[in-house]
């Protein structure tokens, strides 16, 4: 089967699980509109990738308008209303860590973009693709804390990891150059 093939299958059944979980939650309520950041992570295929970057275009503008400390400090109030909403919506699903639950890559990109060490052009883009690596691969403790803790937490706390991992690489790089 060509790559293609493979994607097209992957979309397909994206989509029905899309369906079935907007049918299983109340999709018109702010817990949803705040766990799916606006719908971003409803877009398949790969809704993290798509959550991650309506979190990026978030932060962007809030580092270019205002400051790193006013962007930490959002990322940590998303943080506890992305908990409530993860919480509010699990309990109306019948699925832990839905894909299209995406709030958790929201407030990881926003941290990663907050406590870089520039916020350049090229910071930008790296944080992004390094943080959707491992947030994707999720290399030990990421995929431990993944597996072990459960509910609202267990959702956001291995992205929060990843986004520890990407600044801990972000600033290796940064003493390098």
């Amino acid at each position: 089967m060509t790559l293609f093939g493979k994607l097209k299958i992957k979309t397909e059944k994206a989509k029905i699980q899309r369906t079935k979980f907007i049918g299983d939650v109340k999709n018109t309520s702010p817990e949803f509109q705040i766990a799916t950041w606006f719908g971003s992570g409803l877009i398949v295929p790969a809704s993290g990738t798509w959550g991650t970057v309506g979190g990026a275009i978030f932060a962007i503008i809030l580092m270019a308008t205002t400051s790193s400390l006013i962007t930490f400090l959002v990322a940590c109030f998303l943080t506890l209303i992305g908990y409530w909403a993860t919480k509010k919506i699990e309990s109306q699903s019948t699925e832990h860590d839905s894909s299209f639950i995406v709030i958790d890559e929201v407030v990881a990109i926003l941290f990663v973009y907050a406590l870089m060490p520039q916020f350049s052009v090229t910071f930008v883009i790296l944080g992004f693709i390094i943080f959707r690596i491992f947030d994707a691969a999720k290399p030990w403790p990421i995929n431990w804390l993944d597996h072990n803790i459960g509910g609202a937490a267990g959702v956001i706390i291995d992205d929060l990891m990843a986004a520890l991992y990407t600044l801990s690489l972000l600033w290796g790089i940064y003493g390098l150059i």
